[in-house]
């Protein structure tokens, strides 16, 4: 690669590094949802600059470290989304929703994170990729690791359920689809880098997105549902299970459908440039 690209190269590394480090110090003073969220973003984000430049620089205990800390965040992140949808937003809330809300904000408190800065590990990593050679571009390599990925899932999930003698209950295909959330949202990190660098349409980018946002509503009404059904029964809650049950089943026809658009996407980041 020649010098600008490898200086703009370097620059992308710093930068996400960086916004790295702010968010973990953030969410070592506070543990609320904007610094769970913003951690959780800075994270994958890295996560995706890491495996940008694997495997020429490649440190398996540095990425194991980075996804154990996000993994250990979900249970609180799912806790604080929750809470804001079903309690704190409650007018008018009874007694014993008050009470819960308590407790779920003192777990909160009780459970929050001690995330790592990763400071040595980054620094050699760092390190390792100003010493890359002039002339090696990891971009058009890593397009092309995206696109298999993104293909590699779409016959995964075409062969789990062409193998079923009978249609997939509604409960398999939420838990298939958030394994392809989990998935996509990476894929969608990693076009980030992409577009940031010229190596990737902006297009790309905004299908992802929309993917994601449809997928995280659906992870989202999964969870929520499962949620709702282990409480007490009112009224109001039997009315909210069946319009999230309905939603559901809308959002699973819908996401059928459209799959013909991720296919189309894997193909276009497999053909590489003319």
């Amino acid at each position: 690669m020649d010098d600008p690209l490898r200086e703009r190269l370097l620059g992308q590394a710093h930068t996400l590094i960086n916004h790295y480090w702010a968010s973990t110090l953030a969410l070592r003073q506070q543990a609320d949802m904007e610094q769970v969220h913003g951690y959780r973003i800075a994270a994958r984000r890295l996560h995706a600059l890491l495996a940008l430049w694997r495997p020429l620089i490649h440190d398996p205990r540095l990425e194991r470290r980075l996804q154990k800390a996000v993994t250990r965040l979900s249970a609180l992140r799912d806790e604080q989304v929750y809470a804001s949808q079903f309690v704190h937003k409650r007018a008018g809330a009874r007694s014993e929703e008050q009470s819960k809300a308590g407790r779920v904000s003192q777990a909160m408190v009780q459970a929050q994170p001690r995330v790592p800065m990763l400071a040595v590990s980054l620094d050699e990593w760092l390190d390792g990729v100003a010493q890359v050679p002039a002339g090696f571009d990891p971009l058009p390599w890593y397009r092309l690791q995206l696109g298999l990925r993104l293909s590699l899932l779409l016959n995964r999930i075409e062969d789990e359920q062409s193998a079923k003698s009978r249609k997939l209950s509604n409960d398999k295909l939420l838990r298939q689809w958030h394994k392809v959330r989990l998935e996509i949202k990476q894929i969608r990190y990693g076009t980030e880098l992409l577009v940031a660098m010229g190596a990737g349409d902006p297009e790309w980018l905004a299908l992802l997105g929309r993917w994601q946002e449809q997928l995280g509503q659906l992870q989202d009404g999964r969870q929520w549902y499962k949620r709702l059904r282990r409480e007490k029964s009112t009224p109001k809650q039997q009315r909210l299970l069946r319009a999230l049950r309905k939603k559901g089943r809308w959002q699973l026809q819908r996401l059928s459908c459209q799959r013909g658009e991720l296919v189309g996407l894997s193909l276009l980041m497999l053909k590489g440039d003319e």
